[in-house]
């Protein structure tokens, strides 16, 4: 097999392992990474219980939460997962959005940008200002996750994300300050 090939068959046995994508993405302990050998526990814990979930049942719709502080790394997993999400299926649909366009920018994109540079698949997708999206001109529009940030006055921004048979991933960050009609 070709080093790509190699690759592909790695990637694809991560499919409903989100901790193993993590560990095997991202260049622990060297560069940017140098002073970390994996997510904090908390994280650890959180995606060992996604792939638990993904492995007792890959259709059942899985919903986590994190309610904490500042600056304890919700930012790195939902770029993890999104990342994950990406990479592991093809076609995967989703939306990343947050409690205000500002925090979408300049925390929750920005921090998906700082792990986009360093995932082992980066070259598989292209990253702008406002989506990640497959680099294969035939998948562009179907395997794309977009940056969008909600309006109470536009909800519909949120309505008919469907996917049929493939996956589909809705981040909200800081969702406590999200409206309830966009949940609906």
């Amino acid at each position: 097999l070709s080093v790509e090939d190699q690759l592909i068959n790695d990637i694809a046995s991560f499919t409903r392992k989100p901790y193993s994508f993590v560990m095997y993405a991202f260049p622990w302990g060297e560069g940017e990474l140098e002073k970390s050998d994996g997510p904090d526990k908390w994280q650890k814990e959180q995606l060992l219980r996604i792939e638990k979930d993904l492995a007792d049942n890959p259709y059942k719709p899985i919903r986590e939460a994190i309610a904490s502080g500042h600056g304890i790394g919700k930012g790195a997993e939902s770029a993890w997962l999104i990342l994950w999400a990406m990479s592991t299926c093809v076609d995967t649909r989703g939306i990343i959005t947050a409690n205000t366009e500002t925090q979408l920018k300049t925390k929750s994109w920005a921090e998906l940008a700082k792990w986009y540079r360093q995932c082992i698949t980066k070259h598989w997708f292209t990253l702008t200002a406002t989506a990640l999206y497959s680099v294969n001109p035939e998948h562009q529009k179907t395997w794309r996750i977009d940056m969008i940030p909600w309006s109470e006055d536009k909800p519909e921004a949120f309505a008919g994300l469907h996917n049929q048979g493939k996956r589909v991933l809705l981040i909200f960050d800081e969702a406590s300050s999200i409206t309830k009609i966009i949940w609906e």
